[in-house]
């Protein structure tokens, strides 16, 4: 039976134990526990593995020793059942890394060791990418995807050498942010609101206040503080907003009466958008495909469509708010931006007011030029 002594003094105890290991010797190891009660658990936990046909306390291999033997592919198996990503939607996000990887990563990468991928190979795998036609945004994702694999590994000792990914130059983005412009606004404003009246409320409400389009799904009545001209976000369809913060968004006079008139007139719930008619039918709204008919709006006010057009009703909102004058600063809150650097994108649209602000930096009139009698040449002073 395995026993425990202390190696070291009554204040700095070193707990080493004695047991009979699988291959029959005795051994005499170190157990790395505080006190006696806890190394005679580890010495009985040791003995365990022996009576069930294991090594006693297996030898554990370097970090560097681990990434020479787990390949990509091993890594990305044991991520996607070990790993607890810090999101509001860990399944989703495990979806969204065993897809990118499976389509663009491991057919290529899948068989080499972690240790053995260099930024080279990397960034021949970005190059390709790009070339058959990806969007920068995807390719930006792949190399997303592996440098959270690599992140991992580090965190658990799989692997102490250097991220493959790190200062790979990510791919420029494709363009501007695709907002509506005044003119177009004002039409679909006019257009929704004859033409359809169930969803004239929330389309105004995106236009006015920049919010997204889950949080507008989540919106409840007593988060619209009439009385104070403020929204509070703080619910997304089923969840927290995207930051996983609540903010308060002012409300624009124009939206007040808007919202008042459309709670007098809607269902009776807490949700301010819980049901709209689509082609005759009811439709709760918060569906992943349920766009509410935005693009046959559009296109009958004379609109152009974007790629994605909820989501360019919050890029109009923050564009005509940065022309207007409005500070970026205010605009991150407004957005729930967790980054400053998001909020920039838009910052382009706004040279005047960049302008202006450069303006308010002054040291006073500049002194006036002494009169031309007073100049006199500069001489060499004597030696």
């Amino acid at each position: 039976m395995g026993d425990v002594h202390n190696r070291g003094t009554k204040d700095r105890p070193q707990w080493y134990c004695r047991f009979v290991d699988l291959d029959g010797k005795r051994k005499h190891r170190p157990t790395h526990q505080p006190n006696k009660a806890l190394a005679m658990r580890f010495v009985a936990e040791v003995e365990a593995r022996v009576a069930r046909g294991l090594v006693g306390i297996p030898e554990k291999q370097s970090p560097e020793r681990q990434g020479k033997a787990l390949t990509l592919l091993g890594l990305a198996e044991r991520f996607l059942k070990e790993a607890n990503p810090p999101t509001k939607n860990p399944e989703r996000y495990r979806s969204w890394l065993r897809y990118t990887l499976g389509k663009h990563v491991l057919p290529d990468l899948a068989p080499l060791p972690i240790a053995s991928l260099r930024p080279g190979q990397i960034e021949a795998l970005r190059d390709r990418k790009l070339a058959q036609g990806y969007k920068p945004a995807t390719v930006n994702s792949i190399l997303k995807a592996i440098s959270v694999l690599y992140i991992w590994a580090r965190k658990q000792g799989l692997y102490d050498g250097a991220n493959p990914t790190g200062g790979l130059r990510k791919t420029p983005p494709a363009g501007l942010v695709d907002y509506l412009s005044s003119d177009e606004v004002a039409k679909l404003l006019r257009h929704t609101q004859q033409h359809a009246p169930d969803v004239y409320p929330m389309l105004a409400t995106a236009i006015y206040t920049g919010m997204r389009k889950g949080e507008l799904f989540g919106l409840r009545w007593i988060d619209v503080q009439f009385d104070r001209g403020a929204i509070h976000v703080a619910h997304s369809y089923g969840k927290t907003p995207k930051s996983g913060k609540w903010r308060p968004v002012p409300m624009h006079p124009a939206l007040g009466p808007i919202l008042r008139e459309w709670q007098r007139r809607c269902s009776p719930g807490p949700l301010v958008f819980p049901v709209v008619l689509e082609r005759g039918h009811k439709s709760r709204m918060g569906t992943a495909d349920d766009m509410l008919g935005i693009d046959e709006l559009l296109l009958s006010a004379g609109c152009h469509i974007p790629v994605r057009p909820w989501h360019a009703l919050r890029h109009t909102f923050a564009s005509h708010y940065v022309m207007s004058g409005g500070n970026l600063l205010a605009l991150q809150k407004i957005l729930g931006h967790s980054k400053f650097e998001m909020t920039q994108i838009y910052s382009h649209l706004a040279p005047d007011f960049m302008a202006g602000e450069m303006a308010r930096l002054s040291f006073g009139p500049p002194a006036a030029p002494p009169p031309e009698a007073d100049i006199r040449p500069l001489r060499p002073r004597a030696a």
